[in-house]
């Protein structure tokens, strides 16, 4: 039997449990956004540069541990906002209408509350290590370099994730919008 919304293979699978099959679901949809949004992939971009500078000044394990936190929040709310424009483009049908471009500007507006949320953590992180020190080399603060290079690879693993096209989503062009 087939769960509602088209999951392809994994909901035909009776063996897999309840646990996996959720988990399978949402890197199928993690997938799906790194791959198809663009404010997603510009993220992965930031934070890997945001992993470069914590390798370089080596900030001690909290301090890293709070910027991986807040960068996982800046791509959680670029993912509920992809989800929050998806159903709002269906359940309007397509159309344009205020109501639906204000739901989604809302959701919008709630990522770059978050990003800036981010930037101010960024700031934090650096002037709190002022006099800058640059460890690259060192031994210093392992740990943190350790947590952000894990996540490091995690998000550049569900970025480059091959994705498997199941359900095509293919929104209306607008008047004079080209390829």
């Amino acid at each position: 039997m087939r769960d509602a919304g088209h999951r392809g293979r994994m909901a035909a699978d009776p063996k897999a449990q309840p646990f996996v099959r959720a988990v399978a679901y949402s890197l199928r949809g993690a997938v799906y956004a790194f791959h198809t949004e663009k404010n997603l992939k510009r993220d992965v971009w930031l934070f890997t540069c945001l992993a470069i500078a914590e390798w370089c000044l080596r900030p001690n394990l909290w301090q890293a541990a709070i910027t991986v936190f807040v960068s996982m929040c800046v791509f959680a709310a670029e993912m509920f906002n992809t989800a929050i424009e998806l159903a709002v483009d269906v359940a309007s049908g397509w159309t344009q209408h205020p109501v639906a471009g204000m739901a989604k500007d809302v959701a919008s507006g709630a990522v770059t509350f978050v990003a800036f949320g981010a930037l101010a953590i960024a700031a934090w992180l650096v002037a709190s290590n002022w006099p800058f020190h640059f460890w690259l080399w060192s031994r210093h603060n392992l740990g943190a370099v350790a947590l952000v290079t894990v996540w490091l690879a995690a998000v550049w693993a569900v970025r480059l994730w091959p994705y498997r096209v199941d359900v095509e989503i293919k929104r209306p062009r607008k008047e004079g919008e080209t390829t």
